[in-house]
């Protein structure tokens, strides 16, 4: 299968400068374009709504959104309406969330596995616009909800996990998975792997599970080194994720994460960076060259993704050498 690209939005950014990156993504020939879903940052779906309306082409995919957050008889609504808006256009990633973030809304996180599992049923009940009960539900006990009327096509549920459990639970259930950023290719690989032995539990052929993963990246001919220091903030801001662990420690790498999130936790990202180590920046991202960021993808992709979708660093000034590392995978 050709490996695609896609582009992800953090929220940082301002609705209008963010529609100048979609539009230049999608020119760019970019598959899709992905909005996360930080508490205290740009909305998701009200983001994703904007995207579609204002694109023609790519795939517009909130991510990802948590069951502990919000009740899934009004984002199934949200979301036919946004296939209303870009019929074939659009999908949706799930998955429990950051603990710092939702502890700080006041939201406990208890059995993610659970949760995960019967927002994913709500919510493919609700979109067939039969009545769907779940009164023993650990977190939304739905009493015989249904909707009026029904996306034009299939929305495809992607699983956004971290841990084993829910890595096996997107092999069994979703229809893709979409793996963090900050993971090393390797780290990829086994999750992956982890992926296809659930897609095997579930009687399912693993290669009917679409596998993409975020990448923060940056390529500047003119600053390669510059792209790298930009790297290393975007990743210190994603190890705040306590689930990252394994990953960090699958690598050999010494962080010490648990410094970052507290730094995180005051919002002090300075510090947080330069917590961050080179070797972290070299393994968990992809900058430089353009010509050396092609290479980095590659290892990506090597270890079984189909779509990078990439998590664009740099301001407005800084994309050009980006975009066209883009157009180069979209034309190959």
């Amino acid at each position: 299968m050709k490996s695609t690209i896609g582009i992800s939005f953090d929220g940082f950014a301002t609705l209008s400068e963010s529609l100048v990156i979609a539009r230049e993504a999608e020119a760019a020939g970019a598959a899709s374009l992905w909005m996360a879903e930080h508490l205290g940052y740009r909305d998701s779906l009200g983001s994703c709504m904007a995207f579609a309306l204002n694109t023609s082409r790519v795939k517009i995919v909130p991510t990802a959104i948590s069951p502990y957050l919000r009740n899934p008889v009004p984002l199934a609504m949200a979301m036919a309406t946004l296939a209303e808006a870009a019929p074939g256009r659009v999908g949706i990633a799930i998955g429990v969330g950051n603990p710092l973030f939702l502890a700080e809304a006041g939201v406990a996180m208890a059995k993610p596995l659970t949760a995960n599992r019967e927002y994913l049923q709500a919510l493919r009940g609700l979109w067939t616009g039969d009545p769907v009960s779940m009164p023993d539900a650990m977190l939304h006990q739905l009493a015989g909800a249904r909707m009026m009327f029904r996306p034009p096509e299939p929305i495809p549920i992607y699983l956004a996990p971290m841990k084993e459990q829910n890595l096996r639970l997107a092999g069994r259930l979703a229809d893709g998975v979409v793996l963090s950023a900050g993971l090393s290719a390797d780290y990829v690989r086994e999750s992956l792997a982890l992926v296809s032995a659930g897609a095997g539990e579930g009687s399912r052929d693993p290669a009917d599970v679409r596998r993409a993963a975020y990448v923060f990246f940056m390529a500047s001919d003119s600053d390669p080194r510059g792209a790298f220091e930009k790297s290393r903030r975007k990743l210190a801001f994603v190890m705040r994720n306590r689930y990252l662990d394994e990953a960090i420690a699958h690598s050999g790498i010494p962080v010490d994460q648990q410094a970052i999130i507290e730094a995180i936790g005051r919002r002090d990202i300075d510090q947080a960076t330069r917590l961050v180590p080179d070797e972290a920046v070299e393994a968990f991202t992809v900058s430089g060259t353009r010509a050396q960021c092609a290479r980095q993808l590659e290892r990506f992709f090597a270890a079984g993704i189909e779509e990078a979708v990439l998590l664009l660093v740099g301001e407005a000034s800084e994309r050009a050498d980006s975009l066209d590392v883009i157009r180069e995978y979209a034309s190959a």
